[in-house]
């Protein structure tokens, strides 16, 4: 995705594996917005905009 809001992580061919057994699908990347994967790092902190 060439938006600069969001983010895309290339699987590994262990984390794709691991994706197919937790949910039974095929998967290369996993793509999060910013602020979404802000929360996933620091839940606690919040952003005040």
């Amino acid at each position: 995705m060439s938006d600069q809001n969001h983010i895309r992580i290339e699987l590994t061919e262990e984390q794709k594996a691991q994706v197919k057994a937790a949910t039974g699908k095929d998967a290369r990347a996993i793509e999060f917005g910013v602020e979404e994967l802000e929360e996933r790092i620091a839940p606690m902190t919040r952003r005040i905009t």
